[in-house]
């Protein structure tokens, strides 16, 4: 599923997972202020960012100035299309729409944030090894292994580490010199 577009950063609106909406005003002031931000011809002159208010209400939809919404000087700006701007407007002023649209979007946002959470990372050059296939060290409580690129100690599990990952029986460390990766299959000795 690809992801959605923001159409609330589209018009510069901020995303409340309860917000109740905005007046028919907010909304089109925030949609001909994104069209003159977005337009070719009028994008130079349009690079300032005013907050958008209501002139009817003491209310301000102005976002702090580190939001997304709101690129640092040096952050390149996101370019939308007039069909893009256009497509949030309509999407945003009309109240089924936008109900359908909020739940696909929060739907979207939580799944991006589990992938996140459970992404598994993969280190290029892993190789698997028993923690008895490396060499021990009892002054300093550490295991260590020499790597390819050469150094002596490119590897090095500390007890520390293989207390904090007993659960689990296995450790990934990576060189101190290179940016190869190893894992280290250990299980823990019972004590009876």
């Amino acid at each position: 599923m690809a992801p959605l577009h923001d159409y609330y950063q589209i018009l510069n609106l901020p995303f409340a997972s309860t917000s109740s909406g905005f007046t028919k005003q907010q909304l089109k002031l925030a949609y001909h202020k994104a069209l003159l931000k977005h337009h070719p011809d009028k994008a130079d002159k349009a690079s300032t960012v005013t907050p958008t208010t209501d002139p009817s209400s003491t209310t301000a939809i102005a976002l702090p100035s580190d939001s997304p919404h709101h690129p640092q000087p040096d952050a390149p700006r996101p370019i939308y299309t007039i069909d893009q701007i256009t497509t949030a407007y309509k999407t945003l002023s009309d109240p089924h729409l936008r109900a359908d649209y909020d739940r696909a979007l929060r739907l979207d946002r939580s799944t991006a944030a589990a992938r996140e959470k459970t992404a598994t990372v993969f280190h290029t050059g892993l190789e698997v090894v028993d923690l008895e296939d490396l060499e021990c060290d009892e002054d300093a409580a550490c295991w260590y292994r020499g790597c390819r690129c050469g150094d002596a100690r490119g590897f090095c599990v500390e007890e520390s580490d293989l207390e904090r990952e007993a659960e689990h029986g296995e450790i990934v460390v990576g060189c101190r010199g290179c940016s190869l990766w190893m894992k280290v299959l250990f299980a823990v000795a019972e004590d009876t």
